[in-house]
C-alpha cells in the first residue's frame, strides 16, 4: 500500500525545512560578518541551497558543493582568499555540530532501549571516531598546522578525475584559510557551534513534521536513528546518496525494532524530501549571476 500522505502537515513541513535552511545561511553570514564581509540572508539562504544541490549531485559525499560556494561568494565581490576560508570554516563547523550530535543521538536511543547488538555498537564507534576526526582538524588548525588536505585527500580517490584536482586545490585554499582565521577570530567557532547545536534540534523537529506529511508518528528513540542514517547516507560518495539514503533508513529502521514497511514509508518520504531540495537549489543556482557567468 503506498504511503498516506496528510496534506495538512505539509505547509508546517515546509516552513521548517526554510527554517533550518535560513539557520544555515545565519551561520554562514555570521563567519562572513567577522571576516567583513556582509551579503543579505536571502541572497545567503540562495547561494547554500545552490551549493548543497550540486554537492549532493557530485559523488563527494557533499563536498563538491564547497567549491561552488566559494565561485559564488567571489562572483558577488568578496575576495577569493576570505571565500575559500569562509567556506571551510562554516563547513567545519557544521561537522562540529554534526559530530557532537551523532554520539548523543546513539546514545540516547540505547538509553532509550532501541536496538542492540554489534548493529548499535558500531553506529556509536563510527559516530565517536567521527568526533575525534573533528577534534583533529580543530587541534590541527589552531596548530597553525595542515588539517583539512591530509584528511581528505585519499577519499577524493573516489571522485571522477575531472573534479579531483578542482577540489583538491580549493582544499589547500581553504585550509590555509581556515589556519589564519582561526588564529585571529578565535570566538567565532564557539560561536557558530552554538548555531550548529541550534540547526541539529531544529533538524529533528523537521523530520517529526516531514514524518507526520506521511501519517507517521516516529517515537524519539527511532527519529534520533533516523537522523544518524541520513548523515551517514549523505557522508557516502554516491550521486544524491541514491539507495544509501534508503538502505540506512531501512537498516536502522529494523535494528530500532521496527516494522520493515515503517522503515520503507521512511526511505520514501526522505527521498521525495531531497528530490524536492535538490530541485529547488539547481533553480536557485540557474538564477545565480556567478554561475551563469562562467557556464
Amino acid at each position: 500500500m503506498p504511503p498516506r500522505i496528510v496534506v495538512a502537515a505539509v505547509p508546517l513541513y515546509l516552513t521548517l525545512w526554510l527554517a533550518t535552511v535560513t539557520l544555515h545561511a545565519v551561520r554562514w553570514q555570521m563567519v562572513l560578518s567577522r571576516l567583513g564581509s556582509e551579503l543579505p540572508l536571502p541572497r545567503l539562504v540562495r547561494l547554500w541551497l545552490a551549493a548543497r544541490a550540486v554537492g549532493s549531485l557530485v559523488p563527494s559525499g557533499t563536498l563538491g558543493g564547497e567549491p561552488v560556494r566559494v565561485q559564488l561568494l567571489t562572483a558577488h565581490g568578496v575576495p577569493a582568499t576570505r571565500a575559500a576560508g569562509a567556506v571551510a570554516l562554516d563547513r567545519s563547523i557544521e561537522l562540529a555540530g554534526n559530530m557532537i550530535v551523532g554520539p548523543m543521538c546513539v546514545g540516547g536511543a540505547l538509553a532509550l532501549g532501541v536496538g542492540s547488538g554489534s548493529g548499535m555498537i558500531v553506529a556509536a564507534v563510527s559516530a565517536l571516531a567521527g568526533l575525534t576526526l573533528l577534534v583533529a582538524i580543530y587541534v590541527r588548525g589552531v596548530q597553525g598546522r595542515p588539517a583539512l588536505v591530509p584528511i581528505f585527500a585519499p577519499p577524493l580517490l573516489l571522485v571522477p578525475r575531472r573534479w579531483r584536482g578542482w577540489i583538491r586545490e580549493h582544499l589547500a585554499r581553504a585550509d590555509a584559510a581556515m589556519r589564519e582565521m582561526l588564529a585571529e577570530h578565535p570566538g567565532l567557532v564557539p560561536a557558530g557551534l552554538g548555531v550548529s547545536l541550534a540547526i541539529e534540534a531544529l533538524h529533528l523537529v523537521e523530520l517529526t513534521a516531514l514524518y507526520a506529511v506521511f501519517a507517521l508518528a516516529v517515537p524519539l528513540p527511532l527519529l534520533l536513528l533516523s537522523s544518524i542514517g541520513i548523515g551517514i547516507a549523505h557522508a557516502v560518495p554516491v550521486t544524491a546518496a541514491l539507495g544509501t539514503l534508503e538502505a540506512t533508513q531501512v537498516g536502522l529502521f529494523t535494528v530500532g525494532g521496527a516494522p520493515l514497511a515503517t522503515g520503507l514509508v521512511v526511505a520514501v518520504a526522505l527521498r521525495i524530501a531531497e528530490t524536492v531540495s535538490i530541485l529547488t537549489g539547481l533553480a536557485c543556482l540557474a538564477t545565480a549571476p556567478g554561475w551563469r557567468g562562467n557556464a
